[in-house]
């Protein structure tokens, strides 16, 4: 009688889904629990009870989350139909084929340029959505030079991570911050010139790795994280390349069509008036609205809108290219369809870890543990509370993981808390911000509660364990690196830190 062999049990990291629903049960339980014991935090109209979540809000905040986040998943879907239009044309294709024959053996100097861009964008701008389209430029540029997917998965996101990590004047991290904080004497001017020095340090650390990594993957492709699907992984991304991809006329015109969107989205985003202390980007957006209707007169002007604006950016020009190589009403509609099957996936993810923070607020225990924990901190010298703040902001950004959104839940508490500890009260203050600005950044690097990086992995086709995986050792490196860099700061004088 044959005696089976009993195939050993293994782990398998649960997919991004199962984590954040666990983690929204786990909540409920706690809601529970705290509210069975008569906890209470400090609310609008004082000591506020927490409140006890159902079983079916686990299933409403989901739903809900779709709501919350839908300006992302919009942009994911019309992303991915367009993506898929442009996929079908090979024009993608004959532009990897052409770039990686001029580069030649100079192919690694993409990485570095690639990655300054993408960081200096997230420090200045807090370029973090907007690079979801660049994934289907960078991967299949960097699989036709051959190194793997992983790599230009890393260009993008961590080049672009590194440099929300370092927020040196972005808005969304800096800005909202100081205005929260509401210290007396606090400016986003203030503890600029180590926050520059930190971006500098962290991008060339970020860049190395990435380079070092690309090198040894060209050398030896069985040392990639995805060299099991390498080869599928060519043909999805570059088509069967047996023969030169030619570019015909319709070609280039579909990669200038397809470039140009990007670039009007990036410079769309950018909030101009801001910048530039005016009202004349919105004031021009106004003047379209109303002296040209029939062009738009719902859509803001630059600078002003978001990211369904910029959906509708990306669903003419697929239109257009599917102008340039007509195929028929049915097969653009078909085509726009499967490319948005294709991120639905995502796009529940996303909703999903919307769900987190919902049921968060819903509950009170996003203001109970932000009370307990300034509570906890009152008395500290500067150093330590620095160290803890990092510490202490790097889960509170798992659960809060837009940055705004975090600085506008945490600074109104914490930004006092900050200016109270030590003699120079603004550089404390400053500090805490960096270390928030670092913690949250970290944290957004590879948290699934971020549609950014579900996005990136569901574009990549990669799943989540195998990029946790290969992403690891990075984060580690990133996260010491800012630790290093927060306590150095803070032995610093005020005037730079």
């Amino acid at each position: 009688m044959e005696v089976k062999e009993k195939k050993k049990w293994k782990f398998k990291m649960p997919t991004a889904f199962t984590i954040l629903f666990f983690i929204i049960a786990f909540l409920v339980i706690m809601s529970w629990i705290l509210h069975w014991s008569g906890v209470t935090y400090d609310g609008a109209d004082g000591a506020t009870k927490i409140g006890a979540m159902g079983i079916l809000d686990i299933f409403w905040s989901i739903c809900q989350g779709f709501v919350d986040r839908a300006e992302i998943i919009i942009f994911i879907l019309v992303l991915g139909g367009f993506i898929f239009i442009v996929l079908e044309t090979k024009a993608l294709e004959a532009f990897t084929q052409s770039v990686s024959k001029k580069l030649g053996n100079r192919s690694i100097f993409l990485i570095p340029i690639m990655m300054f861009f993408f960081s200096f964008c997230g420090s200045t701008y807090g370029m973090a959505e907007e690079t979801l389209g660049f994934y289907m430029i960078l991967i299949p540029l960097v699989l036709s030079m051959g190194y793997d997917k992983f790599t230009g998965l890393m260009i993008v996101l961590f080049g672009a991570g590194a440099g929300v990590l370092t927020s040196t004047v972005n808005p969304f991290v800096i800005a909202v911050a100081v205005d929260a904080a509401k210290v007396e004497g606090l400016s986003s001017s203030n503890g600029m010139a180590w926050r520059w020095i930190s971006w500098v340090i962290i991008t060339g650390a970020a860049i190395t790795m990435v380079t070092l990594y690309a090198v040894k993957v060209k050398k030896n492709p069985q040392k990639s994280y995805t060299f099991a699907t390498l080869e599928g992984d060519k043909t999805f991304f570059l088509g069967e390349q047996q023969e030169e991809v030619k570019f015909t006329k319709r070609r280039i015109a579909t990669l200038v069509i397809f470039l140009m969107t990007f670039v009007i989205m990036v410079v769309y985003l950018v909030a101009w008036d801001d910048i530039t202390n005016s009202t004349a980007m919105g004031n021009a957006g106004e003047w379209v609205n109303t002296n040209i209707p029939y062009l738009t007169a719902l859509i803001p002007g630059f600078g002003m809108g978001y990211l369904v604006e910029v959906s509708v950016f990306f669903f003419v020009s697929a239109l257009i290219i599917a102008l340039i190589g007509w195929s028929g009403e049915e097969h653009y509609v078909n085509a726009m369809i499967d490319g948005a099957r294709d991120l639905l996936g995502v796009c529940l993810v996303i909703a999903t870890a919307g769900g987190v923070g919902i049921i968060m607020d819903s509950s009170g225990i996003q203001s109970l543990v932000v009370d307990g924990l300034s509570k906890g901190m009152d008395g500290l010298n500067s150093v330590v509370f620095l160290l803890l703040s990092f510490i202490i902001f790097l889960p509170l950004s798992f659960l809060i993981p837009s940055t705004s959104g975090f600085a506008a839940a945490i600074f109104p508490v914490w930004g006092p808390l900050a200016a109270s500890i030590g003699t120079g009260a603004t550089g404390v203050a400053s500090g805490s911000i960096l270390a928030f600005s670092f913690a949250s950044g970290i944290l957004n690097l590879f948290t699934p509660t971020s549609g950014v990086v579900m996005g990136a992995l569901g574009i990549a086709k990669m799943d989540y364990g195998t990029f946790m995986k290969g992403s690891w050792k990075f984060i580690l490196v990133m996260t010491g690196t800012a630790l290093a860099l927060l306590l150095l700061g803070s032995a610093l004088p005020a005037s730079v830190f």
